[in-house]
């Protein structure tokens, strides 16, 4: 049976996956943007303030999970 954090857990690591791949993606419209031969500042500004906020989120729910891995362990040794 699957206790409530193991769910939440579940459900942050599926989040994450979603948002490091959104960051890739991010990262990789930058490398386009500057392969051009004017590359627009402010289109790229919007898409380095998108991956910085989303690099947070990764940062967020990373530490989260780990506190969610922590508990569980405590929680079988005890």
């Amino acid at each position: 049976m699957k206790t409530s954090s193991t769910i939440r857990s579940f459900s942050i690591s599926v989040k994450l996956v979603a948002l490091r791949r959104r960051h890739q993606v991010i990262k990789a419209m930058i490398a386009e943007e500057l392969r051009r031969p004017a590359p627009c500042s402010l289109i790229l500004q919007r898409l380095k303030r998108q991956r910085l906020a989303i690099k947070d989120q990764i940062a967020r729910f990373d530490g989260l999970l780990r506190s969610l891995g922590t508990d569980n362990r405590q929680r079988q040794t005890a």
